[in-house]
């Protein structure tokens, strides 16, 4: 699995041979069953995962106390809560798996001490915001401005085609913003 968070690590930006070596011994492996929560609302985000299998949600619970479901990551992906790790304060969002996991993490002190020492991983850094961050965040919310919940959906499908047999519908159709008996009006083809 270590080539694989390899991979993901060079793709962001390509890390020179000694400080990508440098930058993985700062991660560390781990394994969660499904229902774990990576990071609960009110706590500060202390890291960065990477995924490596597995299914997450990041939802907050508003003011009617229902769970509003604001992201899901599949298989290989970045998984942090921004804002909370970026200012270390407390998270406004919880990172719950929906699956049995493999990730990896880094903490925001190996973060920092990487980007004091590394020009080239700030650059790394950078990277990972504007890719991970600023463009979905600017994706989503595009697509609740502009597009119909159908399109919404199929948006959604596009990027995870196993979607529907890894999620459940009623956190799916949270994500879209719908209730779930749209979304299954939509599933049958009626809207």
């Amino acid at each position: 699995m270590k080539v694989k968070l390899e991979g993901i690590i060079q793709e962001i930006y390509l890390l020179p041979h000694e400080v990508l070596n440098e930058v993985l011994g700062h991660f560390q492996h781990l394994e969660y069953p499904k229902n774990y929560f990576l990071l609960k609302s009110g706590n500060p985000c202390q890291h960065i995962w990477i995924m490596t299998k597995g299914a997450v949600r990041s939802f907050y619970t508003n003011d009617q106390g229902k769970e509003m479901n604001t992201w899901f990551s599949l298989d290989t992906q970045i998984i942090t809560e921004t804002t909370s790790f970026v200012k270390q304060e407390p998270a406004i969002e919880s990172i719950h798996l929906l699956e049995d996991s493999e990730l990896y993490a880094i903490d925001h002190s190996s973060i920092q001490n990487l980007l004091h020492k590394h020009h080239i991983f700030a650059l790394w850094y950078i990277k990972l915001f504007e890719v991970h961050y600023i463009s979905q965040i600017e994706d989503r919310m595009t697509d609740l401005q502009f597009l119909d919940a159908k399109q919404r959906y199929q948006k959604l499908l596009s990027l995870y085609p196993d979607i529907t047999n890894r999620i459940s519908l009623g956190n799916i159709a949270s994500y879209l913003n719908i209730t779930q008996e749209t979304l299954s009006r939509i599933r049958a083809s009626k809207l």
